[in-house]
């Protein structure tokens, strides 16, 4: 920083001679400390993934109390000699820029890098609904919203999965709903998805329509009882015409037959039309109707009737 040299001025004619100093002065480069990169979501026209950067945000902290004038430049060259500089409001995509920072008093110059990073927004899809039957004729059940989560992040990794009521409570980040949900308007309700950049806190909104199917109605069936065959109680029922009563009217509907109601639930272990009893007498055969587009269903009975033979006692000979 400071150094002392000496002089010497000598007469050459008589040897006679005079000492004299000289400091030599190098004063110090302002400080600039390590700038985290300045990150800004692409928000305005969005996808063009350039940003206006308010460079003045960062003055404080590079300056830092320093006694010393800060400008910012496009280029090195310009920083160091002070070339061209930047308006503060700077319009860029993710590039480097360089701030330079010149000391009051002596007009020392320190540059340094900052980089100025553009976040690309996270890609939104067109969602189909999330579909759910109905439990108890109301219009109204229990979703897991969560279920949703793998289409709308669409491959996309790095991000966060929210749901919210409305889009200003998404694009606010609360109150969050979910992951199970009970919709409050019966059939059919708009919920909102948020997903959030983890790293850089940028995000995107898009609605998802919760759609609560209705149950198919089974009408009431029945079929004619058989009379019994061998004394077992057991006869074989075709029960070919009992689709049509369960449908009635409704559209777009299947219909099996099952042994058992977690059978029928499940639907698994379907009987056919051509069911031979197992129970004497009495059995009930329990129906799975079923909508072919939404796969809700309704499981409902039919009793299988088998009615005994009359009896003829042993009839003595007639003489």
């Amino acid at each position: 920083n400071l150094q002392t040299v000496f002089i010497r001025l000598e007469n050459t004619v008589t040897g006679c001679y005079a000492v004299s100093t000289i400091d030599l002065v190098v004063d110090p480069l302002p400080v600039i400390s390590n700038i985290a990169p300045y990150v800004l979501c692409d928000n305005i026209n969005s996808g063009d993934l350039e940003e206006e950067f308010d460079l003045s945000i960062l003055n404080v902290e590079i300056i830092n109390g320093q006694d010393a004038t800060l400008s910012y430049h496009a280029t090195e060259a310009d920083a160091q000699n002070n070339l061209a500089p930047l308006t503060t409001l700077y319009s860029s995509p993710t590039q480097t820029i360089y701030a330079a920072l010149q000391d009051n008093n002596t007009g020392c110059r320190a540059v340094a890098p900052i980089e100025l990073v553009v976040i690309q927004l996270p890609s939104t899809t067109a969602m189909t609904p999330l579909e759910v039957c109905d439990d108890d004729f109301d219009g109204l059940t229990l979703f897991t919203l969560t279920d949703k989560d793998t289409e709308a992040l669409n491959g996309q990794t790095g991000l966060s999965v929210s749901y919210y009521l409305t889009q200003s409570d998404a694009e606010a980040g609360a109150p969050e709903i979910g992951p199970v949900y009970t919709n409050v308007t019966a059939d059919t309700q708009q919920v909102w998805i948020r997903l959030t950049n983890i790293a850089a806190g940028c995000f995107s909104v898009m609605p998802l329509d919760l759609v609560v199917n209705p149950l198919p109605v089974p009408e009431p069936a029945s079929v004619d009882p058989l009379c019994d065959d061998d004394t077992d109680g057991l006869q074989t029922f075709d029960l070919s015409g009992v689709a049509s009563q369960v449908i009635g009217t409704q559209l777009n509907m299947s219909v099996t037959y099952h042994q058992t109601q977690l059978d029928a639930e499940s639907g698994s272990n379907a009987l056919g039309n051509n069911i031979t009893t197992t129970t004497p007498n009495l059995q009930t055969v329990f129906i799975r109707l079923e909508n072919t587009v939404t796969g809700c269903y309704a499981v409902s009975t039919i009793d299988l009737v088998v009615d005994p033979l009359p009896v003829i006692s042993n009839i003595a000979p007639y003489v």
